[in-house]
């Protein structure tokens, strides 16, 4: 009896159950009660988003905005740390402050692509069907489509890949899922080119669904080759990972890639019986947009306003700008000629409407972009290096 007596613990001996009840403060130690308290919502309450984003990777505290302390044992080859502050010349107070304006993580990423997924594979079985294929012009398909639309798929896969070390060096949880989705979105479009080649390729036997063709175009056409040396340089000759992510997505996609897809692609399909193309390049054009939303936050509302590193953050990026215009223009320039290669449709094709298509595109970035930084440019030289030699 005594040793059970013995035994005894708070639970079952009222005079110990006493004692820790007079040790009980009568104020609680810590009033704090909601989850996540260290995280600052940008809307009026956290989000899902915001929850299950903001610091799930270990941060340290020496990186503006982390939490933990010290560093990692683990190193790279040579000394390089897990994270660091030197693998960008951009400066921040926060490097947590992003947000996605999408709120995009990954359950809702995937279901958005489930349901992508869903209308495309309805709309193809109506397309099949209906025989639409037969409305399309035969030259557009072989050669343009083939060829040159397909070549676009080894862009779009270039700019993903460039995408691989922005995601391993990049300083917060928030702009890793920002770059990674960035990419995904980039490879989903490269995807959806190859899609639609393979879907012509089992309506017309003879159109060959081969990747071998649009390859040849992409290495070697003078069409395309400022453009694939630019994505290449992004791709393996750039170390700062905001670099990247800005030529990418600041200057040489809203400008070379909205003009491919938007304006020649889609609006050229239409005049030769396509309306396959366009449904896929709507979809791409949703995708720039969301991750236009995204780098907009990223690079105008953070870093370009930072309080403390403005000034700085404002000149790299009009110093990356100045360096990747340059080369996007010149990427334009030689996409320029393949009006050669379609006969002349007044309001369409023609010079006029041709220039008019660069300066939209010209002064959208002009005003989306340019003008966020103070960069100076003059719109109508852009234009006009652009469309020197159109005929």
């Amino acid at each position: 009896m005594a040793l059970v007596e013995e035994k005894k613990r708070g639970l079952t001996d009222p005079g110990i159950a006493a004692r820790i009840l007079a040790e009980i403060p009568a104020e609680p130690l810590d009033t704090q009660r909601r989850m996540n308290y260290f995280v600052k919502p940008r809307w009026k309450r956290l989000s899902e988003y915001e929850i299950l984003t903001c610091y799930t990777q270990p941060t340290p505290d020496w990186i503006s905005g982390g939490l933990d302390w010290g560093d990692w044992t683990q190193k790279f080859h040579g000394g390089r740390p897990s994270w660091g502050n030197e693998f960008t010349e951009l400066r921040t107070t926060d490097w947590h402050r992003h947000r996605d304006p999408a709120r995009r993580w990954h359950m809702p990423y995937v279901k958005a692509k489930a349901e992508e997924w869903g209308y495309t594979t309805r709309f193809l079985e109506a397309y099949s069907a209906a025989g639409t294929i037969r409305t399309m012009e035969a030259y557009w398909r072989d050669e343009l489509l083939n060829k040159y639309y397909g070549a676009t798929l080894f862009n779009e896969y270039g700019l993903f890949n460039a995408h691989s070390s922005v995601v391993r060096d990049c300083l917060s949880d928030t702009v890793r899922s920002t770059a990674t989705f960035a990419a995904l979105d980039k490879v989903d479009v490269a995807q959806m080119v190859q899609l639609e080649r393979v879907f012509i390729a089992k309506l017309v036997p003879s159109f060959a669904e081969s990747t071998e063709a649009a390859k040849e175009v992409w290495l070697q056409d003078p069409i395309y080759r400022p453009a694939r040396e630019l994505v290449e340089e992004l791709w393996q000759g750039i170390q700062d990972w905001n670099e990247i992510l800005w030529g990418a997505h600041g200057v040489y996609d809203p400008l070379f890639g909205q003009f491919v897809r938007q304006e020649f692609f889609q609006a050229v399909a239409q005049q030769h019986g396509d309306s396959l193309t366009p449904f896929f390049t709507n979809q791409a054009q949703l995708a720039f947009q969301t991750t236009k939303a995204a780098i907009s936050d990223l690079y105008f509302h953070c870093l370009a306003d930072d309080p403390e590193f403005a000034d700085v953050n404002r000149k790299y990026l009009r110093a990356w700008t100045s360096k990747w215009l340059e080369k996007t223009v010149a990427a334009l320039a030689g996409f320029m000629a393949i009006y050669k290669k379609i006969d002349t449709i007044p309001g369409v094709t023609d010079k006029v409407s041709v220039t008019n298509a660069v300066r939209r595109v010209v002064n959208d970035w002009v005003e989306d972009y340019a003008k966020k930084i103070d960069f100076p440019v003059d719109a109508e030289a852009l234009v006009a290096t652009i469309t020197k030699d159109l005929k």
